[in-house]
């Protein structure tokens, strides 16, 4: 198993048929659509175009594609943060401990570019996810909430 940066001609097509699968565990209802997809595609692309800003690190094994972690810079009126934008690990690699892997990866990306925190938002039914974000330190800041009408 190793963890190496994103790779767009090697890693796009595997990184992108992991949106639908990333999105319906998060959200249950979720309809993956070819306009969704288009618009992974564009992110992804641009995302590849701006390192600095965005780091996309693979996880693979041996030549298999395992999962990847996808953190961006932004900034808003508390200043700049790394957000943890997606954790992906495909089926026979979760609850393995590669995810620890992945977010380490997030965190280095985010050091190395002199910042010192880290956000994600994460599906409160999402319990292995948010178990993982729990042990690497994450606490709840704010909450969202909703009502059904």
């Amino acid at each position: 198993m190793q963890i190496r940066p994103y790779r767009p001609q090697q890693d796009y097509r595997d990184v992108l048929n992991a949106q639908c699968d990333l999105y319906k565990i998060n959200f249950p209802k979720f309809v993956c659509t070819p306009a969704f997809l288009a618009d992974q595609a564009q992110r992804l692309r641009a995302a590849a175009r701006r390192p600095f800003e965005n780091g996309i690190f693979v996880l693979e094994d041996g030549l298999d594609f395992a999962g990847f972690v996808w953190v961006a810079l932004r900034m808003d009126l508390q200043g700049t943060y790394g957000s943890i934008d997606q954790v992906y690990l495909r089926e026979p690699y979760r609850r393995r401990g590669f995810g620890k892997l992945l977010m380490q990866a997030a965190h280095d990306f985010i050091r190395k570019q002199g910042i010192t925190t880290a956000r994600l938002y994460v599906t409160a039914d999402n319990t292995d996810a948010v178990h993982l974000y729990e042990r690497e330190g994450y606490h709840t800041t704010r909450l969202e909430m909703e009502r059904t009408l």
